[in-house]
């Protein structure tokens, strides 16, 4: 498929009024495309700045009819899908995550393979890999997820690439690092890693759910929606399934940087049982990448054309702190 057939239809995103998808659709406008977010709980606020140049449809990724009429009504020409329920939520609600996060993938996959959309590209997550995962981790690096989320993530790349190999789908995969940055929301460990910045920069105590020794392999959101478009966008992909470098940061380096910013910020420790399980396992991963000499690897992406810019703990807490004092009546209204 050429860049230009995809790019003269509706482009529809899965989850669309969420933290990674909002941040998208707001590029895709820019970009001057025509846009459709799908969501079950549609949250207005999330783009409130673009709500007159999008198109907003409430319903499940569960709701395969329902994916069918969309895609047609609409005159979707591709599809990136980023519905899930996150890591936590995942595995306190598992039958809901398999609803959402697996059948909602073979769902939209379907429905696209039946409309004749060819374009879909998934967004997986580094949590496809597990402790027991091979170095150096690779694009085809053995996958054994140490989560429920993991799973399904793993589940939706199988999906994608059994469409691709059996119906010819352009499916386009990529393993994201955790991504931070305002608006993130849920029921995640890597949630604390953005949710307190924004509650000291709008003047509310910060709390945060994983311990003090939690590292995570982190990401701006900015690097990832521009990865997400440059994939989106790019005429041939050489790989299927691709990723996303990150910088490990241990998050009291993280906290240190923010309150540099914002010095009089209050910030509390309040680990949940939950919560903490998961962060535990990103940080065990984590560690093992930067014992390995591997933190700097897929910083780079050259076929696509993306290079991460965000690349220290400094140009994080400053990004992050410098967009949610510019736009602080957005953010803490949701």
């Amino acid at each position: 498929m050429s860049g230009k057939s995809h790019r003269s239809k509706a482009v529809l995103i899965t989850g669309g009024t969420g933290f990674i998808a909002s941040h998208l659709a707001r590029k895709l406008v820019r970009q001057g495309e025509d846009v459709v977010l799908l969501d079950l709980f549609p949250n207005d606020q999330s783009v409130k700045d673009i709500l007159d140049k999008i198109t907003i449809v409430k319903d499940d990724v569960a709701d395969y009819q329902g994916l069918l009429n969309i895609i047609e009504k609409h005159n979707v020409g591709s599809v990136i899908h980023t519905a899930a329920m996150l890591s936590v939520a995942a595995a306190d609600e598992l039958r809901s995550a398999y609803s959402v996060n697996i059948e909602g993938t073979f769902n939209l996959l379907e429905a696209c393979r039946v409309q004749g959309v060819r374009r879909v590209v998934f967004l997986s997550s580094l949590a496809a890999f597990g402790p027991n995962t091979p170095f150096p981790f690779h694009d085809k690096s053995y996958r054994e997820p140490a989560n429920f989320y993991g799973v399904s993530k793993v589940c939706g790349e199988v999906l994608g690439t059994f469409y691709s190999l059996t119906h010819g789908m352009d499916f386009r995969c990529v393993r994201l690092a955790v991504v931070i940055g305002p608006g993130r929301r849920g029921k995640g460990a890597t949630v604390s890693f953005s949710k307190f910045v924004e509650e000291v920069v709008i003047g509310k105590p910060g709390e945060i759910l994983v311990p003090d020794y939690t590292m995570l392999p982190i990401i701006h959101v900015d690097d990832a929606t521009n990865l997400l478009l440059a994939l989106w966008n790019a005429d041939n992909v050489s790989d299927r399934i691709l990723m996303s470098g990150g910088v490990p940061i241990p998050i009291q380096d993280f906290v240190t940087e923010v309150k540099k910013l914002v010095p009089e910020a209050e910030i509390e420790y309040k680990p949940d049982p939950i919560v903490e399980e998961v962060a535990g396992t990103w940080t065990l991963l984590t560690t093992m990448l930067v014992n390995q000499g591997q933190e700097a690897v897929y910083r780079e992406i050259e076929n696509i054309g993306w290079k991460l810019e965000i690349d220290s703990v400094e140009k994080l807490a400053a990004k992050f702190v410098e967009e949610v004092r510019r736009n602080s009546e957005m953010y803490s209204s949701y």
